[in-house]
C-alpha cells in the first residue's frame, strides 16, 4: 500500500515537472519566433559597419546589370527599404535591413558601382573572381559587416537552455508515465 502511495506521489511530481517544463519550452519557442520575425536575430549578424561606404540591402540589387543598373537613393535611413543606400563609417551601427556595404573604394573605381547624379548606380552586383586558385562569386551581401560578439553568446545560451528544458520535459514525461529508467553505472578499469 505504501508503495502505491509513493508511486502516486512520484507520478504527480512527474505531471507537475512535465507541465512546468512544457510551458518553459513553449515560451522559449514563442520567444525565438518573435525574435526571428521582429529582426532581433537578424540584427545580431548585421550589426556594425567594418568599412566606410554605403549600407545596402543586397537582395534589392540582385537583378542589376550593366544594361539595366539599379539606382539607389542615398540618405540617412534608419531602415534600408528596397533601392536605398545609407552612408556609413567604420564602426557605425548598420541600419535595419542592411545586408552589406558597398565600399567607397569600389564606388571610387566606378566599375561595379558609382555615384551618379546624387544616387548610387550599381551595375555589377556580383562577379566571378579568383583568389589563390579558387573561383568564387563576389557579391555585396555580407561585405563589410561586423557581427555582434554577444550574438553568439546569446545563441549558445538559448540553445543550451532550450535543450535543458526539453530534456527536463522528457524526464517529467517518463516520471508521469511511471517509467523508472535505471542509470547505467560506468566503471573504469578491469572488473
Amino acid at each position: 500500500m505504501a508503495e502505491a502511495v509513493d508511486m502516486r506521489k512520484f507520478r504527480i511530481r512527474g505531471v507537475i515537472k512535465f507541465l512546468i517544463w512544457t510551458t518553459a519550452s513553449g515560451a522559449l519557442i514563442v520567444f525565438f519566433w518573435v525574435s526571428y520575425f521582429n529582426g532581433t536575430i537578424y540584427r545580431h549578424y548585421y550589426y556594425k559597419a567594418n568599412m566606410d561606404g554605403y549600407a545596402i540591402n543586397a537582395f534589392a540589387i540582385a537583378h542589376a546589370t550593366k544594361d539595366t543598373p539599379a539606382f539607389l537613393k542615398i540618405g540617412p535611413f534608419e531602415s534600408v527599404e528596397g533601392l536605398q543606400a545609407a552612408p556609413v563609417k567604420k564602426g557605425d551601427r548598420l541600419p535595419g535591413n542592411a545586408t552589406g556595404i558597398i565600399s567607397k573604394k569600389i564606388v571610387g573605381e566606378g566599375k561595379r558601382a558609382a555615384l551618379h547624379e546624387g544616387t548610387l548606380k550599381v551595375m555589377i552586383p556580383k562577379e566571378i573572381r579568383e583568389a589563390r586558385g579558387v573561383r568564387f562569386i563576389d557579391t555585396f551581401k555580407h561585405k563589410g559587416v561586423e557581427t555582434n560578439p554577444w550574438g553568439a553568446v546569446w545563441s549558445v545560451a538559448f540553445i543550451l537552455f532550450f535543450g535543458a528544458s526539453l530534456g527536463l520535459m522528457a524526464e517529467g514525461f517518463t516520471d508521469m508515465m511511471g517509467l523508472k529508467i535505471k542509470k547505467i553505472k560506468h566503471y573504469e578499469g578491469v572488473h
